[in-house]
């Protein structure tokens, strides 16, 4: 696999405020990924409905506990997360 892309995750930490707690999103540093397109059979196990907008980004490494993602210059969702042996498999 070639790793040629760069994506940034934003983990969600809280931290104490004067009266509560307050949320706040940190951004990772570039982390390298390589974008893929879905098969029609995930597609409807997973969206139940054929997106062309819909593609996944593997990554080298285990990440849990974020919530968004920045690629290629704009700030994404993420539809589903899922981990294989020493990978990350991003559903955007």
């Amino acid at each position: 696999m070639i790793y040629k892309d760069r994506v940034v995750l934003y983990f969600i930490e809280e931290v104490d405020d004067f009266l509560d707690e307050k949320k706040i999103e940190k951004p990772s540093g570039p982390i390298p990924c390589m974008e893929n397109t879905f098969t029609e059979a995930e597609q409807m196990g997973l969206f139940g409905k054929y997106n062309l907008d819909a593609f996944k980004l593997h990554l080298q490494g285990r990440y849990d506990g974020f919530s968004a993602i920045s690629y290629k210059g704009s700030k994404r969702k993420i539809s589903g997360l899922a981990h294989h042996k020493n990978s990350t498999v991003i559903y955007v």
